[in-house]
This record gives C-alpha cells, sequence and structure tokens, in this order.
C-alpha cells in the first residue's frame, strides 16, 4: 500500500483487484482480492475533505476503543482511489438481514430475540462512547459466514455529507427525523423496532401501497402507529419490547438500548452445548447478478455481498439455504426459516386521487378510501382540529398557498393540475408553499394533514375558474 501525503489514508495496492458488487444510493461497493480474508471496498462520489476525515477517523477510533468489542463492522482503512475518490476498506460479509428476509421469509421468533440482543447491545456500546447510528436499516444489518449478527455502517457525518434520497427507506425512519431531521439515541431505537419487526413478520411497519406517491407515504407513516404485533408462537414480551421501540413520541420509548438488551437478554433461547463447524450447515453460494447489481437491497451503507469471482476471493461466503430436513444450527442466528410470516398491509392513513373529469372546468377528488372529516375531534380531545386552506394566490407561473390550524400537524399538498399527473408535496410543518404550475392550465389544492392520530383534511380550492369537488 501507498501512503497519501496529503490527505491520509492509503490506496488500493496494484495487485488487488476490484469485482462491482453493488451500486448503493451513494457509494459503489466492491470486492477486493486479500490474502487473510474477503474484504469489500466501499467507493464514494468524492473525495472526503479534512472535517469530514477528521470526523470518520474519529468515530473509528471510539468505536475501536469498546471494551468488550461490539458487534460492529469495523473499518479497517480509509483509501484513496486512483481517481481521488476515498473508500472505507471493510470486512466482506456473507449477507444482510433485507436479503435474508427477501429470500426466507421471517424469522423465527427465538432468531428475532437473539438478533435484537445483539443489535441493542451494539448500540448500547456505541452510544455511551457517544456515537449514533443515524441509519438503521435491514441492509446495514449483516451475517458472517457463522451467522453472527453485526450493525454495520456507523457514520452520521458521511451521511450529511453524501446525502441520499430522504425518502430512502422511510419506513425504518423515526417521525422525528421525517419532519426535523432529527438523529439521536431516539431515532436509533426506533430504527432498532422496525428493523425487528420485519424480521418477525417478513414486512416492513409500513410497506409500500400501490400507486402510492412518496408524498403520501411519508404522511401515512407519520399518521399511523406500527401494526400491533398480536402473531401466534411470538412471546407477549418479544411484541411489547419492538412495539415500545416504535412509539411515535421518543419520550414513549425506551430510555436507552442497554433497557432494550436486558429485556430481551431474559427471552435469550438456550444455545447449544457446542459450537458446531462450518461442515456442519447446508450452504449455497451467493451469486452476483449479471448486472454487477447485489440482489440485497443494499442502502449506502450496507455491506451485504453476493460470492466474488473465484480469483478474488478466499474463502466463499454463504447463504443457508431453508431445508425440511433436520440440520445443526450456529450458535447465532439458528437458520430454520419459516416460509411465510408476512403481515398483512394495514390502511393506515386516507390518501386522494385528484383527476380530471366531465367538464374540463371540474376537477373532482375521489378517495381511495372514506378520509376521516376535516372536522373530526382527534380520540381524546376536547375540541376538534380546525385546518383552514386560504383562497390561492396565482402569480403566473407560481401559485402561493397558505393554511393555517390550531395546532401542530405534518402536512400534504395536493396538486391536481388540468391534464397533468397529479403531484404530492410534503410540507412538512410549514403552513404556506409556492407551487410551481404552468401559466395556462386550471388547477386544484388540498391539504392534508397529521397529527400521529388520524388524517385531516381540507376541502379542495381552485384557480382560474377550476371547480374543484368531491
Amino acid at each position: 500500500m501507498r501512503q497519501v501525503a496529503d490527505m491520509g489514508g492509503t490506496t488500493p495496492g496494484s495487485s488487488e483487484r476490484l469485482a462491482l458488487l453493488a451500486h448503493g444510493p451513494v457509494a459503489t461497493v466492491y470486492a477486493v482480492s486479500h490474502v487473510d480474508r474477503p474484504t469489500a471496498l466501499k467507493v464514494y462520489p468524492a473525495r472526503f475533505d479534512r472535517r469530514t476525515l477528521t470526523a470518520v477517523e474519529r468515530e473509528l477510533a471510539l468505536l475501536r476503543g469498546l471494551v468488550p468489542p461490539a458487534r460492529i463492522l469495523l473499518i479497517d482503512g480509509i483509501e484513496r482511489m486512483e481517481d481521488g475518490r476515498h473508500a472505507l476498506r471493510m470486512e466482506l460479509c456473507a449477507q444482510s438481514l433485507a436479503a435474508l428476509v427477501e429470500r426466507a421469509g421471517a424469522l423465527p421468533p427465538d432468531d428475532v430475540v437473539v438478533l435484537g440482543y445483539a443489535l441493542a447491545s451494539a448500540l448500547a456500546a456505541a452510544h455511551d462512547a457517544g456515537i449514533v447510528h443515524g441509519g438503521l436499516s435491514p441492509a446495514n444489518v449483516l451475517f458472517r459466514a457463522s451467522g453472527e449478527p453485526i450493525l454495520a455502517d456507523f457514520g452520521v457525518h458521511l451521511r450529511e455529507v453524501f446525502p441520499r434520497d430522504p425518502l430512502h427507506a422511510i419506513e425504518f425512519v423515526s417521525p422525528e427525523t421525517l419532519r426535523a431531521g432529527t438523529v439521536d439515541e431516539h431515532a436509533d431505537l426506533y430504527g432498532l423496532g422496525a428493523v425487528l419487526h420485519l424480521a418477525l413478520t417478513g414486512s416492513s411497519p409500513h410497506p409500500r401501497e400501490l400507486g402510492e406517491q412518496p408524498g403520501e407515504r411519508v404522511l401515512r407513516v407519520l399518521a399511523g402507529p406500527a401494526p400491533a404485533l398480536d402473531l401466534p408462537g411470538v412471546p407477549a414480551e418479544l411484541s411489547a419490547v419492538i412495539g415500545k421501540l416504535m412509539e411515535a413520541d421518543p419520550a414513549n420509548r425506551p430510555p436507552d438500548a442497554s433497557w432494550v438488551a436486558e429485556r430481551l437478554a431474559d427471552l435469550l433461547p438456550q444455545q447449544p452445548s457446542a459450537s458446531p463447524s462450518q461442515d456442519d450447515f447446508d450452504v449455497v453460494p451467493v451469486e452476483a447478478r449479471a448486472d454487477g447489481q447485489s440482489p440485497d437491497a443494499l442502502d449506502e451503507f450496507g455491506l451485504a455481498s453476493p460470492e466474488p469471482p473465484p480469483d478474488v476471493r478466499t474463502g466463499p461466503p454463504v447463504a443457508i439455504e431453508p431445508a425440511a430436513r433436520p440440520q445443526r444450527r450456529p450458535p447465532w442466528i439458528r437458520y430454520a426459516l419459516a416460509g411465510g410470516g408476512v403481515l398483512a398491509l394495514l390502511a393506515v392513513a386516507a390518501t386522494l386521487v385528484l383527476r380530471a373529469q366531465g367538464d374540463p372546468d371540474e376537477l373532482h377528488t375521489t378517495p381511495r378510501m372514506p378520509p376521516p372529516p376535516a372536522s373530526a375531534a382527534v380520540p381524546g380531545s376536547v375540541a376538534a382540529v380546525r385546518l383552514e386552506l386560504a383562497d390561492p394566490i396565482d402569480r403566473g407561473d407560481q401559485v402561493v398557498l397558505n393554511w393555517t390550524s390550531d395546532r401542530t400537524l405534518d402536512y400534504l399538498v395536493v396538486v391536481a393540475g388540468e391534464g397533468e399527473p397529479n403531484r404530492y408535496l410534503f410540507a412538512h410543518r410549514n403552513t404556506t408553499m409556492t407551487v410551481p404550475v404552468d401559466p395556462v392550465r386550471k388547477y386544484c389544492f388540498l391539504i392534508q394533514a397529521t397529527d400521529s392520530n388520524q388524517v385531516h383534511e381540507t376541502p379542495p380550492k381552485g384557480v382560474r375558474g377550476a371547480v374543484c369537488r368531491k
């Protein structure tokens, strides 16, 4: 390896060969030939500035100093490619939780307990050292070939420097992160709960609905609580822990990750008396796709990987093949996977489709499912929610919208243009928005909002003579 004088780190040696594994939302992941173990190289789209290098190196030093070592995938080094881009080198793992669930379905409750204990312990150690993960998802929960689960891709600063699509994996993002970008220990706990929900049910807490627009999905995630976990054979204590992790209000979540680890420790299944060898398991190689993409749903920090080509690997990463015949189980996640376990999809919030029909001067609103009345009271509240949309202000190529409410809500602006596809714009908690429009088309606008209990909406209002009706 050759040292890089100006920025620190190293550059991949000329004798190493790279094999493309996957393109993530930000980084590109390669398998690298290595004399000791399979290695992954995650290459970012640009070089790190000094501030970023300092932040990454500081976090790495803290993670390496954890005693005892936590179940966290550590960065082996920060390196420079020949074109100047920076990359992170780390161990190449067998697969991710996302890929495992996609291939084999929900995990048995005992395995979810083992997984949850490992992840909660890793988060507890990191939080005690002052480190927040900031992006927990099934794609960065990885497994070594032994079945040991580890948590990968800590890096709040890298997520800020190389932002991804804010709607990426939103079902694993806490409500406060969606609303205000808050990233802290409480947000990590929500992500842990959402990951365990997927592992236990085979489905994300808020699966995408057919035809749903991005803004609609954000509002639905904010409006609806996570589905209750009332599944046959699932210990009530496990369901209760996951439900508490996914409370919408951070104050109602567990006090810290150590609390979660302690509760799950009481549910841990009895471990085998002897650890089996690798030969005791039925394994099949995970093959890379012809287009170079990994079969895993890889996020920008997930390193779950298919088997590298024979010339760049020293040992085969493996995926456990579900089988009907008895198998010896590894000491970590026991891959005796059920084929089903997918939770039924629940329609949590009302969504609207605005479309033109009949009289060209009329733009109608057709609900996909009946929404609650805009004046409906929040359960347990004294007064109904007041939500009012002012008359839109037409400025030619823009329309200015203003609305008011008597309480803090999360807002979605629905835009129906004559002859245009509908638009759904998430306004966060703002009460005004300027919407770009075609200067000659007629438009209708409608505001939907949620208080995390139910969805409210205003009557639609139009500009340029448009008649808006439901």
